[in-house]
């Protein structure tokens, strides 16, 4: 796997921060996150029981460089991320493709990950996200990696809710950004640095009582409420919820450095990984259409996600 690029800090990161602050309040639901990341997403320090999720909340409002709701196309081209990334990549071409939002209600810190990685001709406009972390931890597919840039900046100003980093490696030392948080942004290669969301808001704050199903929504008082079936199971004052903004781009390397593996096709991504786990002792018939079969996905994810955990030293604070 290619060498981790130093981040950098941008100060300051939005020309109106207020602005983008205020299209929070804009779109009006944010879904548990839990509903669609990959296990293992909402691990903390203490299990969650069955069936229970954490209040961490997100939206997509960009996605294949097309803006999803009113007045994002400022923000997905926004030229300070841009000329940081052409710096850190020396890149000719930076691509702006993705912005997701998060909205976390006080909670314990999140688990420690890299982002769902992309591939030539294997995205999420294409694959599940499940998968394509299995093929980010399989290492089977750095030849068609895409190389992303990734600004994340944050809106709080509460005891917590830090942003936490390892630049060196998940058995180097962590680096944080900390509340409360100005006008800056971190930036750099997301999807092959760990990092992750520190505890947000008091020690021991109780955890509401939701499932993935749950959704937060804005309120006119400027008030945030988790409503799951129609019930509301929890309310925060404005300065009690953390927001964030994950910007990503697609850096464009001359043919020297990507090399000419072309693109990936569905039916190489499940003939490298059927093949790789056949090689592994793994046992399970090859489904009529895998990529559709919830089975094969899942085996594959664990079968990748786990031997890459053995494998990293464990990152701690």
């Amino acid at each position: 796997m290619a060498t981790v690029v130093k981040p950098v800090r941008i100060q300051p990161a939005w020309d109106d921060r207020e602005a983008v602050r205020a299209l929070f309040y804009g779109n009006t639901r944010y879904q548990a996150a839990a509903a669609y990341l990959p296990d293992g997403s909402q691990e903390t320090g203490n299990p969650l029981p069955a069936g229970s999720a954490l209040p961490w909340f997100r939206a997509t409002w960009a996605l294949g460089g097309q803006p999803n709701v009113e007045g994002i196309a400022p923000l997905l081209h926004n030229h300070k991320f841009v000329a940081a990334a052409r710096t850190i990549f020396k890149s000719a071409r930076i691509v702006p493709k993705t912005i997701v939002v998060n909205v976390n209600a006080p909670m314990p810190a999140g688990a420690i990950h890299v982002d769902v990685p992309s591939f030539r001709g294997a995205t999420r406009e294409t694959l599940c996200l499940r998968l394509l972390i299995a093929m980010g931890a399989s290492g089977l597919f750095e030849q068609w990696r895409a190389t992303e840039a990734s600004a994340i900046s944050w809106f709080y100003d509460g005891p917590g809710g830090g942003f936490n980093y390892w630049p060196s490696g998940p058995g180097g030392p962590m680096l944080s950004e900390r509340s409360p948080f100005g006008n800056v942004a971190i930036i750099g290669d997301n999807d092959r640095m760990y990092h992750r969301i520190g505890s947000v808001g008091e020690s021991g704050a109780v955890l509401p009582r939701m499932s993935a199903a749950a959704e937060i929504r804005p309120r006119s008082d400027g008030h945030w409420s988790i409503v799951e079936n129609g019930e509301e199971r929890a309310c925060y004052a404005p300065g009690a919820v953390r927001l964030s903004v994950l910007w990503k781009a697609e850096v464009l390397l001359d043919d020297r450095r990507v090399g000419r593996a072309g693109s990936l096709s569905p039916e190489r991504v499940v003939e490298i990984i059927q093949s790789d786990l056949h090689r592994r002792g793994v046992a399970m018939t090859l489904p009529a259409d895998p990529l559709a079969d919830t089975e094969w996905i899942a085996l594959s994810y664990r079968t990748y996600t786990c031997a890459a955990r053995a494998a990293s030293p464990k990152a701690c604070d």
